[in-house]
């Protein structure tokens, strides 16, 4: 059976059926049956489409659907709610401005806690004599002292006993009035050694111990206790019945509480090997980074004839507490200013999502304008980050001010990385972004319908 022949349905097909001109020109060339024909001419009529579309300028696109315009609606929105923006950016400032002071006072404060360390490690040694040896008539000696006081790196120096137990102080030799004191016996270099500062009066001197002059000094909380108010007409004191010219009140040392409320007389007590006083020390202040080599060198100065039978005693290496302290402080400030960071994070994301609700009809209109949903969050995602930023600027302003003015107030030395100039407004916009991605993801669930219900 013949195979029927279709009839062409397409204009391309009626083409082959169609003979050009000149039809009975022997030299004309067919025109392309087929399935050629078909891919030559859907070729040649997308390249016209091409063509036709490259003719046309290209318009520069929607407002608002590119990033600078989403970023400018984003602008324009905050000023036009610039108090809302500010009292927002206020809560992110606050908690830059304490995590920027905190890394800036702690390193400020680290340094000079580690200042004080090293100052107080380096200038203390003691050197003290036994019980036994005590015992056995063993004391050390002023020109002991003396030598003492001439090694290289020593600033001051003396022999120091205390009382084994408090001793009756009274005004009176009658007794009238009695109070239990520590009493020590202290050589006016060691006063020296331990800063002593008078209120009223001085301390003794070489001359007075070199004479054997009964003269004594007495804390001020003592005195008060005790009634002296004034050492105008020469007062006494009586201390454990032996007499005493009261010739100086001071101010116990800071950090020696020992010599709170003390009484301190003359070394003699320590030099007699007195039983009733503790084994006599040589109590020596250093020059700064000195402590090692005197306290090789002050034994044999102290007692020749023996001196591994004395003990010496230095400050241990605190560094390893000073970091821990360091760290410890370090870690506390540094959660509250997170926890600051976290409040504020909440609160641009609380105002955020509060402004989504208020400018529904606004989104639902952009929507039905044709705003796509990436469009509609990437300009709420940059509103939180604009206000971010902005807190971040002020906050780090607002934390290095802090940081200068406390260091000041302090006398301390200004320790501040420059980085954090640049990490205040980078975590502030951080912030911002973590912040406004909820709420941009609410604005753009917003259906376009929303417009006609207002």
């Amino acid at each position: 059976m013949a195979r029927r022949r279709r009839e062409p349905e397409t204009d391309t097909e009626l083409l082959e059926y169609v003979v050009p001109d000149g039809g009975g020109d022997g030299d004309a060339e067919p025109e392309p049956k087929g399935r050629k024909a078909r891919r030559a001419a859907k070729q040649a009529a997308k390249a016209e489409k091409r063509a036709a579309k490259d003719e046309i300028p290209k318009a520069p696109g929607r407002f608002g659907v590119r990033s600078m315009g989403i970023a400018y609606e984003a602008i324009q929105s905050l000023r036009g709610r610039s108090m809302r923006t500010w009292m927002t950016a206020i809560g992110i400032a606050l908690g830059i401005a304490a995590t920027v002071a905190t890394v800036g006072l702690s390193s400020t404060s680290a340094a000079a806690i580690a200042e004080r360390f090293d100052a107080t490690e380096a200038t203390q040694v003691t050197v003290s004599f036994s019980d036994n040896m005590r015992d056995a008539g063993y004391a050390p000696t002023l020109e002991a002292s003396q030598r003492v006081r001439e090694i290289n790196g020593v600033a001051d120096a003396g022999i120091v006993c205390g009382s084994n137990d408090d001793l009756a102080a009274s005004r009176t030799e009658a007794g009238d009035y009695v109070r239990e004191v520590p009493v020590f016996g202290m050589e006016p270099g060691a006063m020296d050694a331990y800063g002593f500062e008078f209120t009223k009066g001085a301390a003794f001197d070489e001359g007075h111990v070199a004479r054997g002059d009964q003269v004594a000094v007495i804390d001020e909380s003592a005195a008060r206790d005790l009634g002296y108010t004034s050492l105008a007409g020469g007062p006494m004191i009586y201390v454990d019945g032996r007499e005493y010219a009261l010739i100086g009140v001071y101010q116990a040392p800071e950090g020696e509480a020992k010599l709170t409320g003390a009484v301190i007389v003359p070394p003699t007590p320590c030099l007699e090997a007195d039983a009733e006083f503790a084994a006599a020390q040589v109590f020596i202040r250093t020059d700064l980074g000195a402590a090692d080599k005197v306290a090789d060198t002050a034994p044999t100065a102290v007692f020749p004839e023996g001196p591994d039978n004395l003990s010496v005693s230095k400050p241990s290496d605190l560094r390893s507490f000073r970091k821990g302290v360091e760290n410890e402080m370090q870690a506390l400030l540094l959660g509250l200013a997170a926890v600051s960071l976290v409040i504020g994070a909440v609160s641009v994301s609380n105002t955020a999502l509060v402004s989504v609700m208020e400018r529904r009809s606004e989104i639902g209109l952009r929507r039905a304008v044709g705003a796509a949903r990436r469009a509609v969050a990437m300009q709420f995602v940059w509103e939180s980050t604009l206000i971010g930023l902005i807190g971040g600027l002020v906050g780090t302003v607002l934390g290095v001010n802090v940081t200068a003015f406390v260091s000041l107030y302090r006398d301390w030395q200004i320790v501040f990385d420059p980085g954090l100039f640049a990490a205040g407004p980078v975590i502030g916009a951080v912030v911002g972004i973590v912040a406004g991605v909820y709420p941009a993801w609410r604005a753009s669930r917003i259906p376009p319908a929303v417009t006609l219900r207002t």
